[in-house]
């Protein structure tokens, strides 16, 4: 790890929007040679990240877990048009298994 100070001119805090999460579960296989199953909740309305790694702890179980701070961003279509999108960054936890690569396959209950 290295850290360095930060030059006081950087913004920090932009604007007044509620800071938006991404939790990622992940639950061991159910058979040995089976896949890890994750499961991903977006948290909103948390009044410190604190609050949600401490939810997170307790929902997983023991099982491994990461929080994602989420922002909007966009980025241009070929025809030159803005289209926004979901950026994420990990601040807490660690995947299932660093080794091994992840497929994920949607799916949504009705």
């Amino acid at each position: 790890m290295r850290s360095v100070r930060a030059d006081s001119r950087d913004s920090v805090g932009g604007d007044d929007s509620a800071p938006m999460y991404r939790v990622r579960f992940w639950t061991p296989p159910p058979a040995p040679d089976f896949a890890w199953l994750v499961d991903e909740w977006d948290v909103t309305d948390a009044e410190q990240v604190t609050d949600v790694i401490k939810w997170g702890i307790e929902a997983a179980n023991g099982n491994p877990f990461e929080v994602f701070l989420r922002w909007e961003d966009q980025h241009f279509t070929r025809d030159g048009r803005p289209e926004p999108y979901s950026r994420y960054a990990l601040i807490y936890g660690r995947p299932a298994d660093e080794t091994t690569t992840i497929e994920v396959v949607y799916s949504e209950s009705q």
